[in-house]
């Protein structure tokens, strides 16, 4: 045993030791000046005593704002700062991944589908969004709930809240997490309660319970898409909520045992302790709320204003068509195939194949082909997933634990893919990939049918697509037209961004041309300061930060602010803040344009002007 335990610890240091050293080239790499610029200004504004939601419209929850906040105090005032935390983040997303994985495989396979798991995610796009921690904290509570599954003990429960009341700390879709883990506890109640039972009788108060329960989950599913329900929704959100349900109703209909009052007390058990963790961190965060009167705020800026995005923030998912692209492998993982007397032949065509399509991956059409078979793997994986499960409900062949575990994982996976409503942007399916790397390991180990060998060339094939033709990409390149145009997931570009942005607050490098531009406004806007404010608008937090100059509004992003900008309010409070220095955005990402009334009194009071690509300075004198 102390051999096999040392094995495993050598492995998951070669791991680490990897994907570390390959991660942080990326550290500093490129940028998309709003995303990098508005939890920098966030953070900032934190750190100079203003409190998310009540001062300014934070984005998110307001987690990460302290969090960056207490990192710009250790590392100092840069973007670089933000990036060091997220990459100590993923330095212990690492090990939990691999220790998720070893699960389920030898630590060698356990280390390939890590390493997978890693070129999918960050590399892809380095920056401290909140996404990303939502990952990160599903994972590390993932890997909390299966230590309870093994040893029974209540406080990886109480860690795995912690792990959900962190998420949404950082932001509010870390619900799906919770939600997530309310459901497997719905299960692992039942295992629980069939182990003391004393009849096998099914108790039809239990079933009708639980029945409730996920009728009233996948009302939640509807309620939430129905507003964009189509086609990619439905198959993308409601097929696998409607599985996951689907298959614990079934399990509780064929296993369910024990009297309702002694399951209702067993399911409280399970949840007090995590909910507990939930708590704890939310209520700590709360006080300086409840401190200033302020929850009302808080409550209005993380549930109501969100709301606008729907408006502003949407994207569209592909044709449902480019499913087609996943149904070879789908096929091949839900139904297996017989091997063929000629192994070695079959192996050398698939290999030559693969190889090929690599080779071919900046052709639009092969790229594409390879990266809609990945992005409908989630959704494959946790119908293949509850497939299996339901073929060996009673069968030997699945331990309990595993059987456990893997259906942990088809919920995780099918519900933190929630994340990429309303906005599915192909970057979003790298937020929940290494999750669906897990899920897909836990089918094929635990399927004894299943061509591992064929399933190993598959790994082997989206890690090199990744490290080759996603990692070397990224996710928007410039368009003369759209300003930006999706990049990831749409076609290859090269992105080598080799000019180092140092204006004092940044340090991470980024094309020539944004170098230029903002080193121009920065100078331009440093040389009027007035009383250290100045009116970027609409989108422009990297100007507030890159400048080291103020922002006189609430606003971070335009659009979700609740009343439209007023020319008398907004000369009003131009000249209380004396202000001195205007920049318009043209051409905003997301927020529409300033109001025509708003530019002509600008353009009044601040007659001198110069133009900077999509950008207008004017100021005073």
């Amino acid at each position: 045993m102390p051999e096999k335990t040392n094995h495993k610890s050598i492995f998951l240091i070669i791991i680490w030791i990897l994907s570390a050293v390959y991660v942080f080239t990326f550290v500093d790499r490129g940028w998309i000046p709003h995303d990098d610029g508005s939890l920098a200004q966030m953070a900032e504004r934190v750190l100079g005593g203003e409190l998310p939601h009540r001062d300014f419209d934070e984005i998110y929850t307001g987690g990460l704002s302290f969090l960056y906040a207490v990192a710009f105090k250790i590392l100092g005032l840069k973007l670089i700062s933000i990036r060091i935390v997220f990459f100590l983040f993923f330095l212990a997303f690492v090990p939990a991944l691999y220790s998720i994985a070893l699960r389920f495989a030898s630590p060698l396979i356990a280390g390939a589908v890590t390493l997978l798991g890693v070129v999918w995610s960050v590399p892809n796009y380095f920056a401290g969004l909140p996404s990303w921690y939502n990952l990160f904290f599903a994972t590390f509570g993932t890997l909390a709930l299966i230590r309870h599954i093994e040893t029974d003990q209540f406080k990886w429960l109480f860690i795995a809240g912690l792990c959900g009341g962190l998420s949404f700390l950082a932001k509010v879709s870390g619900v799906y997490y919770m939600v997530a883990v309310f459901l497997f506890l719905t299960y692992r109640e039942q295992v629980l309660s069939n182990r003391g039972a004393r009849d096998s009788k099914l108790v039809f108060s239990s079933f009708i319970l639980k029945g409730f329960i996920y009728l009233a989950f996948l009302g939640a599913v509807f309620a939430l898409i129905h507003s964009r329900l189509g086609a990619m929704e439905i198959f993308h959100f409601l097929t696998p909520a409607v599985a996951i349900s689907g298959l614990l109703l079934w399990l509780e209909y064929k296993e369910g045992e024990g009297s309702l009052p002694g399951r209702l007390s067993r399911l409280s058990k399970l949840l007090i302790p995590f909910c507990l963790g939930v708590v704890i961190p939310i209520a700590l965060f709360l006080i300086p709320y409840v401190l200033s009167n302020s929850v009302s705020d808080f409550y209005r800026g993380v549930f109501v204003s969100p709301q606008s995005r729907f408006q502003y923030a949407i994207f569209d998912f592909p044709p449902f068509i480019t499913v087609i692209a996943s149904l070879p492998y789908a096929l091949i993982l839900s139904a297996g195939f017989t091997p063929s007397r000629k192994p070695v032949l079959d192996a050398a065509i698939i290999v030559m194949i693969l190889a090929l399509a690599l080779n071919s991956a900046r052709n639009f059409y092969v790229y594409q082909v390879i990266w809609q078979s990945a992005r409908s793997l989630p959704v494959i994986a946790v119908l293949t997933g509850c497939l299996l499960l339901a073929r060996s409900f009673q069968s030997e062949l699945i331990s309990p634990t595993k059987r456990q575990m893997l259906l942990l994982l088809l919920i995780m996976t099918g519900l933190v893919s929630f994340v990429q409503f309303p906005f599915p942007a192909p970057i979003y399916f790298c937020y929940i990939a290494p999750l669906v790397a897990l899920t897909l390991l836990a089918i094929v180990s635990l399927d004894r049918n299943a061509p591992r060998l064929f399933h190993l060339g598959t790994l082997a094939f989206y890690f090199l697509f990744a490290l080759l033709w996603t990692n070397t990409g990224y996710i928007l390149e410039h368009d003369p037209d759209l300003l930006y145009r999706i990049a990831l997931g749409q076609s290859y570009t090269e992105y080598r961004p080799r000019s180092v942005l140092d204006l004092g607050r940044a340090g991470i490098r980024v094309p020539d041309d944004d170098r230029e531009l903002y080193t121009r406004i920065v100078s331009v806007a440093r040389t009027h300061p007035g009383s250290g404010y100045i009116y970027a608008a609409p989108d422009c937090p990297e100007i507030y930060f890159l400048s080291g100059l103020r922002n006189p509004t609430r606003n971070i992003f335009d659009f979700l602010s609740d009343a439209p900008v007023e020319p008398t309010n907004l000369t009003a409070l131009l000249q209380m803040r004396g202000v001195e220095l205007v920049v318009i955005n043209g051409h905003p990402i997301h927020s529409g344009k300033l109001d025509a009334r708003v530019v002509a009194v600008l353009q009044e009071r601040f007659p001198h002007s110069v133009s900077l690509d999509r950008f207008t300075l004017r100021w005073r004198e």
